[in-house]
Protein backbone atom coordinates (compact mmCIF):
# COMPACT_ATOMS: atom_id res chain seq x y z
CA UNK A 1 0.00 0.00 0.00
CA UNK A 2 1.42 3.26 -0.86
CA UNK A 3 2.45 5.96 1.44
CA UNK A 4 -0.37 8.24 -0.19
CA UNK A 5 -3.30 5.72 0.19
CA UNK A 6 -1.97 5.34 4.15
CA UNK A 7 -1.50 9.11 4.74
CA UNK A 8 -5.71 9.02 3.13
CA UNK A 9 -6.88 6.77 5.47
CA UNK A 10 -5.04 8.50 7.99
CA UNK A 11 -6.64 11.71 7.45
CA UNK A 12 -9.87 10.16 6.95
CA UNK A 13 -9.84 8.82 10.53
CA UNK A 14 -9.36 12.51 11.95
CA UNK A 15 -12.01 14.03 9.72
CA UNK A 16 -14.82 11.19 10.66
CA UNK A 17 -13.34 11.49 14.30
CA UNK A 18 -13.86 15.37 14.43
CA UNK A 19 -17.43 14.86 12.90
CA UNK A 20 -18.47 12.34 15.57
CA UNK A 21 -17.39 14.34 17.89
CA UNK A 22 -19.76 17.21 17.11
CA UNK A 23 -22.36 14.37 16.69
CA UNK A 24 -21.89 12.99 20.44
CA UNK A 25 -21.87 17.00 21.68
CA UNK A 26 -25.12 17.98 19.94
CA UNK A 27 -26.90 13.85 20.90
CA UNK A 28 -26.13 14.47 24.78
CA UNK A 29 -28.90 17.23 24.61
CA UNK A 30 -30.94 16.17 22.04
CA UNK A 31 -34.90 15.23 22.85
CA UNK A 32 -34.82 12.09 20.60
CA UNK A 33 -32.11 10.38 21.70
CA UNK A 34 -31.47 7.18 24.41
CA UNK A 35 -28.85 5.46 25.71
CA UNK A 36 -28.10 3.11 22.30
CA UNK A 37 -27.29 5.71 20.23
CA UNK A 38 -25.11 7.67 22.27
CA UNK A 39 -23.25 4.00 22.63
CA UNK A 40 -22.98 4.16 18.82
CA UNK A 41 -21.66 7.32 18.44
CA UNK A 42 -18.63 6.49 21.28
CA UNK A 43 -17.50 2.84 19.79
CA UNK A 44 -17.33 4.79 15.97
CA UNK A 45 -16.07 7.90 17.84
CA UNK A 46 -13.58 5.62 19.83
CA UNK A 47 -12.48 3.38 16.32
CA UNK A 48 -11.34 6.44 14.24
CA UNK A 49 -9.45 7.55 17.49
CA UNK A 50 -7.99 4.22 17.72
CA UNK A 51 -7.10 4.57 14.10
CA UNK A 52 -5.22 7.34 14.77
CA UNK A 53 -3.40 5.96 17.46
CA UNK A 54 -2.33 2.94 15.33
CA UNK A 55 -0.86 5.22 12.71
CA UNK A 56 1.39 6.73 15.72
CA UNK A 57 2.88 10.02 14.39
CA UNK A 58 0.86 10.20 11.25
CA UNK A 59 -1.91 9.97 13.34
CA UNK A 60 -0.69 13.10 15.06
CA UNK A 61 0.45 15.19 12.02
CA UNK A 62 -2.86 14.05 10.57
CA UNK A 63 -4.98 15.49 14.01
CA UNK A 64 -2.59 18.12 14.19
CA UNK A 65 -3.04 19.36 10.50
CA UNK A 66 -6.50 19.13 10.82
CA UNK A 67 -6.71 21.79 14.38
CA UNK A 68 -4.15 24.32 12.22
CA UNK A 69 -6.38 24.08 9.44
CA UNK A 70 -10.07 24.49 11.00
CA UNK A 71 -9.29 25.19 14.94
CA UNK A 72 -13.18 24.42 14.98
CA UNK A 73 -14.33 22.35 18.14
CA UNK A 74 -14.30 18.77 16.54
CA UNK A 75 -10.71 18.89 15.81
CA UNK A 76 -9.85 20.26 18.77
CA UNK A 77 -11.64 17.60 21.07
CA UNK A 78 -9.09 15.15 18.51
CA UNK A 79 -6.21 17.00 18.77
CA UNK A 80 -6.19 17.00 22.59
CA UNK A 81 -6.70 13.61 23.07
CA UNK A 82 -4.03 12.53 20.91
CA UNK A 83 -1.81 15.41 22.99
CA UNK A 84 -3.06 14.04 26.23
CA UNK A 85 -2.46 10.19 25.43
CA UNK A 86 1.53 11.35 24.04
CA UNK A 87 2.18 12.53 27.44
CA UNK A 88 4.28 15.34 25.39
CA UNK A 89 4.39 18.90 27.41
CA UNK A 90 5.05 20.84 23.85
CA UNK A 91 2.13 18.81 22.29
CA UNK A 92 -0.77 19.57 24.94
CA UNK A 93 0.55 22.97 25.80
CA UNK A 94 0.14 24.18 21.96
CA UNK A 95 -3.42 22.75 22.21
CA UNK A 96 -4.19 24.67 25.39
CA UNK A 97 -2.67 27.62 23.86
CA UNK A 98 -4.79 27.59 21.27
CA UNK A 99 -7.53 26.88 22.45
CA UNK A 100 -7.51 29.29 25.70
CA UNK A 101 -7.60 31.97 22.52
CA UNK A 102 -11.16 30.76 21.56
CA UNK A 103 -14.17 29.92 24.75
CA UNK A 104 -15.93 27.60 22.10
CA UNK A 105 -12.80 25.41 22.25
CA UNK A 106 -12.75 25.17 25.88
CA UNK A 107 -15.61 22.66 25.89
CA UNK A 108 -13.75 19.61 23.67
CA UNK A 109 -10.74 20.40 25.58
CA UNK A 110 -12.90 19.34 28.36
CA UNK A 111 -13.96 16.64 26.99
CA UNK A 112 -10.80 14.76 25.66
CA UNK A 113 -9.98 15.76 29.52
CA UNK A 114 -12.57 12.91 30.41
CA UNK A 115 -12.32 10.72 27.15
CA UNK A 116 -8.65 9.25 28.08
CA UNK A 117 -7.95 6.81 30.30
CA UNK A 118 -7.27 7.74 33.82
CA UNK A 119 -2.94 7.24 33.32
CA UNK A 120 -3.07 9.87 30.74
CA UNK A 121 -4.56 12.24 33.31
CA UNK A 122 -3.28 11.59 36.09
CA UNK A 123 -0.10 13.99 35.60
CA UNK A 124 -2.45 17.04 33.96
CA UNK A 125 -4.90 17.50 36.09
CA UNK A 126 -2.33 18.08 38.92
CA UNK A 127 -0.52 20.46 36.14
CA UNK A 128 -3.39 22.02 35.61
CA UNK A 129 -5.01 22.69 39.06
CA UNK A 130 -1.41 24.16 39.64
CA UNK A 131 -1.18 26.59 36.51
CA UNK A 132 -0.32 30.19 37.74
CA UNK A 133 -3.10 30.88 34.83
CA UNK A 134 -6.62 30.59 36.23
CA UNK A 135 -7.89 29.53 32.79
CA UNK A 136 -5.49 26.77 33.03
CA UNK A 137 -6.19 26.33 36.74
CA UNK A 138 -10.33 26.17 35.50
CA UNK A 139 -9.99 23.42 32.69
CA UNK A 140 -8.57 21.22 36.04
CA UNK A 141 -12.02 22.03 37.96
CA UNK A 142 -13.77 20.63 34.67
CA UNK A 143 -11.99 17.35 34.12
CA UNK A 144 -12.10 16.33 37.55
CA UNK A 145 -16.15 17.66 37.53
CA UNK A 146 -16.54 15.32 34.58
CA UNK A 147 -14.83 12.57 36.09
CA UNK A 148 -16.43 13.35 39.31
CA UNK A 149 -13.14 12.71 41.39
CA UNK A 150 -12.29 14.90 44.23
CA UNK A 151 -9.37 17.29 43.06
CA UNK A 152 -5.67 16.34 43.89
CA UNK A 153 -5.78 19.92 45.80
CA UNK A 154 -8.16 20.56 48.32
CA UNK A 155 -11.16 21.52 47.04
CA UNK A 156 -11.73 23.73 50.07
CA UNK A 157 -8.85 25.70 48.65
CA UNK A 158 -10.33 26.40 45.38
CA UNK A 159 -13.28 27.56 46.63
CA UNK A 160 -11.57 30.73 47.59
CA UNK A 161 -10.21 31.25 44.07
CA UNK A 162 -10.64 33.83 41.38
CA UNK A 163 -14.26 33.68 40.09
CA UNK A 164 -15.05 31.60 37.41
CA UNK A 165 -12.83 28.91 39.08
CA UNK A 166 -14.34 29.75 42.66
CA UNK A 167 -17.38 28.90 40.92
CA UNK A 168 -16.98 25.36 39.59
CA UNK A 169 -15.51 24.16 42.48
CA UNK A 170 -18.78 25.24 44.58
CA UNK A 171 -20.32 23.16 41.51
CA UNK A 172 -17.87 20.28 41.71
CA UNK A 173 -18.56 20.00 45.41
CA UNK A 174 -22.29 18.93 44.79
CA UNK A 175 -21.28 17.20 41.69
CA UNK A 176 -19.16 14.88 44.30
CA UNK A 177 -21.33 14.74 47.24
CA UNK A 178 -18.71 17.11 49.37
CA UNK A 179 -21.67 16.89 52.21
CA UNK A 180 -18.29 17.80 55.00
CA UNK A 181 -17.92 21.28 52.92
CA UNK A 182 -22.03 22.75 53.29
CA UNK A 183 -20.67 25.28 55.97
CA UNK A 184 -18.31 27.01 53.09
CA UNK A 185 -20.39 26.20 50.10
CA UNK A 186 -23.69 27.76 52.48
CA UNK A 187 -21.25 30.61 52.95
CA UNK A 188 -20.80 31.52 49.42
CA UNK A 189 -24.88 32.26 48.94
CA UNK A 190 -23.82 35.92 49.45
CA UNK A 191 -21.11 35.68 47.57
CA UNK A 192 -19.83 39.23 45.27
CA UNK A 193 -19.78 37.04 42.08
CA UNK A 194 -23.41 36.22 41.01
CA UNK A 195 -22.48 32.91 39.04
CA UNK A 196 -20.48 31.47 42.53
CA UNK A 197 -23.96 32.34 44.23
CA UNK A 198 -25.86 30.25 41.68
CA UNK A 199 -23.02 26.97 42.18
CA UNK A 200 -23.41 27.80 45.67
CA UNK A 201 -27.40 27.18 45.84
CA UNK A 202 -27.36 24.21 43.42
CA UNK A 203 -24.68 22.88 45.23
CA UNK A 204 -26.57 23.49 48.73
CA UNK A 205 -29.85 21.78 47.62
CA UNK A 206 -28.00 18.70 45.89
CA UNK A 207 -26.12 18.27 49.12
CA UNK A 208 -29.54 18.67 51.31
CA UNK A 209 -29.23 21.98 52.70
CA UNK A 210 -32.72 23.80 50.41
CA UNK A 211 -34.14 26.44 52.18
CA UNK A 212 -32.19 29.88 50.90
CA UNK A 213 -30.56 27.79 48.34
CA UNK A 214 -34.23 27.26 46.76
CA UNK A 215 -34.80 31.15 46.53
CA UNK A 216 -31.42 31.47 44.53
CA UNK A 217 -32.63 29.50 42.56
CA UNK A 218 -35.54 30.53 41.72
CA UNK A 219 -34.43 34.30 41.45
CA UNK A 220 -32.02 32.64 38.40
CA UNK A 221 -35.34 30.96 36.86
CA UNK A 222 -35.43 30.41 33.31
CA UNK A 223 -36.26 27.80 30.54
CA UNK A 224 -32.48 27.91 28.65
CA UNK A 225 -28.62 28.08 30.19
CA UNK A 226 -27.69 28.04 33.31
CA UNK A 227 -31.11 29.32 35.01
CA UNK A 228 -32.72 26.01 33.35
CA UNK A 229 -30.58 23.78 35.15
CA UNK A 230 -31.13 25.33 38.42
CA UNK A 231 -34.86 25.45 37.48
CA UNK A 232 -34.69 21.48 36.88
CA UNK A 233 -32.78 20.93 40.20
CA UNK A 234 -35.21 23.64 42.04
CA UNK A 235 -38.68 21.72 40.96
CA UNK A 236 -37.51 18.65 41.99
CA UNK A 237 -36.23 19.60 45.24
CA UNK A 238 -38.89 21.74 46.44
CA UNK A 239 -42.26 20.35 48.23
CA UNK A 240 -43.98 19.33 45.07
CA UNK A 241 -47.61 21.12 46.20
CA UNK A 242 -45.35 24.60 46.32
CA UNK A 243 -43.63 23.38 42.85
CA UNK A 244 -46.83 22.94 41.46
CA UNK A 245 -48.09 26.52 42.47
CA UNK A 246 -45.40 28.29 42.27
CA UNK A 247 -45.34 27.25 38.29
CA UNK A 248 -48.74 27.77 38.36
CA UNK A 249 -48.21 31.72 39.60
CA UNK A 250 -46.59 32.31 36.38
CA UNK A 251 -49.36 32.13 33.93
CA UNK A 252 -50.73 35.23 32.98
CA UNK A 253 -47.30 36.16 31.81
CA UNK A 254 -46.29 35.31 28.17
CA UNK A 255 -42.39 35.83 29.37
CA UNK A 256 -42.72 32.65 31.19
CA UNK A 257 -45.25 30.35 29.09
CA UNK A 258 -42.01 28.64 27.74
CA UNK A 259 -40.66 27.94 31.53
CA UNK A 260 -44.21 26.87 32.54
CA UNK A 261 -44.34 24.33 29.49
CA UNK A 262 -40.64 22.87 30.00
CA UNK A 263 -40.92 23.16 34.02
CA UNK A 264 -44.67 21.04 34.14
CA UNK A 265 -42.51 18.30 32.58
CA UNK A 266 -40.11 18.02 35.33
CA UNK A 267 -42.57 18.57 38.07
CA UNK A 268 -45.15 15.64 36.55
CA UNK A 269 -48.42 16.69 37.75
CA UNK A 270 -51.37 16.23 35.54
CA UNK A 271 -52.88 19.49 37.14
CA UNK A 272 -50.81 21.09 33.95
CA UNK A 273 -51.62 18.72 31.17
CA UNK A 274 -54.97 20.90 29.89
CA UNK A 275 -52.39 23.89 30.21
CA UNK A 276 -50.34 21.83 27.91
CA UNK A 277 -52.89 20.91 25.07
CA UNK A 278 -54.03 24.17 25.04
CA UNK A 279 -50.43 25.50 24.10
CA UNK A 280 -49.91 22.66 21.59
CA UNK A 281 -51.63 25.24 19.31
CA UNK A 282 -48.58 27.69 19.78
CA UNK A 283 -46.07 27.71 17.40
CA UNK A 284 -43.56 28.63 20.24
CA UNK A 285 -44.63 26.17 22.51
CA UNK A 286 -45.71 23.49 20.61
CA UNK A 287 -43.32 21.05 20.75
CA UNK A 288 -41.85 21.72 24.02
CA UNK A 289 -45.60 20.91 25.84
CA UNK A 290 -45.73 18.38 23.40
CA UNK A 291 -42.53 17.23 25.13
CA UNK A 292 -43.97 17.61 28.68
CA UNK A 293 -46.61 15.91 28.01
CA UNK A 294 -45.53 12.62 27.12
CA UNK A 295 -42.60 12.90 30.07
CA UNK A 296 -45.92 12.85 32.00
CA UNK A 297 -47.95 10.20 30.29
CA UNK A 298 -44.98 7.98 29.04
CA UNK A 299 -46.29 8.41 25.71
CA UNK A 300 -44.49 8.54 22.62
CA UNK A 301 -46.16 10.85 20.66
CA UNK A 302 -44.51 8.91 17.00
CA UNK A 303 -45.03 5.47 17.90
CA UNK A 304 -48.83 6.15 18.74
CA UNK A 305 -49.16 8.28 15.53
CA UNK A 306 -50.09 11.60 17.95
CA UNK A 307 -47.85 13.86 15.89
CA UNK A 308 -48.34 15.60 12.51
CA UNK A 309 -45.82 16.12 9.56
CA UNK A 310 -43.28 18.87 9.89
CA UNK A 311 -44.68 22.67 10.16
CA UNK A 312 -43.86 23.32 6.70
CA UNK A 313 -44.80 27.25 7.07
CA UNK A 314 -41.89 27.81 9.50
CA UNK A 315 -39.19 29.63 7.54
CA UNK A 316 -35.85 29.03 9.85
CA UNK A 317 -35.01 33.02 9.06
CA UNK A 318 -38.92 33.82 10.46
CA UNK A 319 -38.56 31.83 13.77
CA UNK A 320 -40.73 33.48 16.91
CA UNK A 321 -38.68 34.59 19.65
CA UNK A 322 -39.76 31.38 21.61
CA UNK A 323 -37.87 28.96 19.32
CA UNK A 324 -35.03 27.01 20.77
CA UNK A 325 -32.87 25.10 18.79
CA UNK A 326 -33.54 22.59 21.72
CA UNK A 327 -36.67 22.05 20.18
CA UNK A 328 -35.42 21.08 16.87
CA UNK A 329 -35.71 17.00 16.83
CA UNK A 330 -38.73 17.25 18.49
CA UNK A 331 -42.01 15.95 16.71
CA UNK A 332 -45.24 18.47 16.32
CA UNK A 333 -47.80 16.70 18.38
CA UNK A 334 -51.57 16.52 16.92
CA UNK A 335 -53.73 18.11 19.11
CA UNK A 336 -57.17 16.54 18.08
CA UNK A 337 -55.78 13.29 18.71
CA UNK A 338 -53.81 14.09 22.53
CA UNK A 339 -57.36 15.99 23.55
CA UNK A 340 -59.16 12.92 22.20
CA UNK A 341 -56.60 10.53 24.35
CA UNK A 342 -56.09 12.32 27.61
CA UNK A 343 -60.37 12.62 27.53
CA UNK A 344 -60.32 8.82 28.13
CA UNK A 345 -57.26 8.54 30.12
CA UNK A 346 -57.25 11.42 32.58
CA UNK A 347 -58.64 9.32 34.81
CA UNK A 348 -55.85 7.29 35.56
CA UNK A 349 -53.37 10.13 36.69
CA UNK A 350 -54.41 12.16 40.25
CA UNK A 351 -53.58 15.33 40.88
CA UNK A 352 -51.27 16.23 43.48
CA UNK A 353 -49.46 13.57 42.00
CA UNK A 354 -46.20 13.69 40.63
CA UNK A 355 -45.64 11.34 37.30
CA UNK A 356 -42.56 10.02 35.25
CA UNK A 357 -43.31 8.61 31.86
CA UNK A 358 -46.68 7.28 33.29
CA UNK A 359 -45.74 6.23 36.29
CA UNK A 360 -46.11 7.72 39.89
CA UNK A 361 -42.38 8.74 40.89
CA UNK A 362 -40.72 6.51 42.94
CA UNK A 363 -37.17 4.93 43.04
CA UNK A 364 -37.86 2.24 40.71
CA UNK A 365 -39.70 4.38 38.29
CA UNK A 366 -35.98 6.66 38.50
CA UNK A 367 -34.13 3.49 37.60
CA UNK A 368 -36.01 2.05 34.60
CA UNK A 369 -35.58 6.34 33.40
CA UNK A 370 -32.03 6.33 33.94
CA UNK A 371 -31.60 2.67 32.05
CA UNK A 372 -34.17 3.41 29.22
CA UNK A 373 -35.36 6.72 29.23
CA UNK A 374 -34.20 9.71 26.38
CA UNK A 375 -30.65 11.26 27.20
CA UNK A 376 -32.88 14.77 28.95
CA UNK A 377 -34.89 12.03 30.71
CA UNK A 378 -31.68 10.18 32.19
CA UNK A 379 -30.14 13.42 33.25
CA UNK A 380 -33.33 14.10 35.31
CA UNK A 381 -33.03 10.77 37.10
CA UNK A 382 -29.77 11.63 38.15
CA UNK A 383 -30.27 14.56 39.62
CA UNK A 384 -33.72 12.56 41.35
CA UNK A 385 -31.59 9.76 42.53
CA UNK A 386 -29.23 12.51 43.88
CA UNK A 387 -31.42 14.20 45.64
CA UNK A 388 -31.97 11.03 47.87
CA UNK A 389 -28.69 10.50 48.37
CA UNK A 390 -27.15 13.71 49.21
CA UNK A 391 -23.34 12.14 50.06
CA UNK A 392 -23.67 9.96 46.27
CA UNK A 393 -21.90 11.61 43.38
CA UNK A 394 -24.04 13.06 40.52
CA UNK A 395 -23.97 10.50 38.04
CA UNK A 396 -22.98 12.12 35.10
CA UNK A 397 -25.76 10.65 32.26
CA UNK A 398 -23.41 12.19 29.47
CA UNK A 399 -20.77 10.35 30.09
CA UNK A 400 -18.86 7.85 27.92
CA UNK A 401 -20.20 4.39 27.90
CA UNK A 402 -17.40 2.18 27.54
CA UNK A 403 -14.38 3.07 29.11
CA UNK A 404 -14.29 6.25 31.16
CA UNK A 405 -16.23 9.81 31.45
CA UNK A 406 -16.49 12.06 27.68
CA UNK A 407 -18.70 14.87 28.57
CA UNK A 408 -18.31 18.13 29.65
CA UNK A 409 -21.78 18.23 30.87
Amino acid sequence: MSRRVIEHIVEQHAEDAAFLWLQRDWAVDAPDQHLKNLRRLDDRLEAHVDGLRVAGEWGWQAAETAFDRYQEPGETFVAAVLALESMSENRIGYILNLAEASPQLSRPVVSALGWVEPHAVQKWIPALLEDPLPSRRLLGMAACSVRRIDPPTRLSNLLNEVPAVRARALRLAGEIGRVDLLSDIRAALHDANETCRFWAAWSCVLLGDRYEALEVLRMHASADGIGWKGTQLMLRAADHQNAVEWLLGLRGDRSKERLIAAGAGVVGDPVFVPWLITRMRDHELSRLAGESFATITGISLEERAMHVEARGDLDPADLPTGYSAHDENLVWPDVGKIREWWRQNQTNFAQGTRYLRGKPLAAETLAQTFAQGTLRQRRGAALDLALGAPETPLANSSARLFKWLASAD
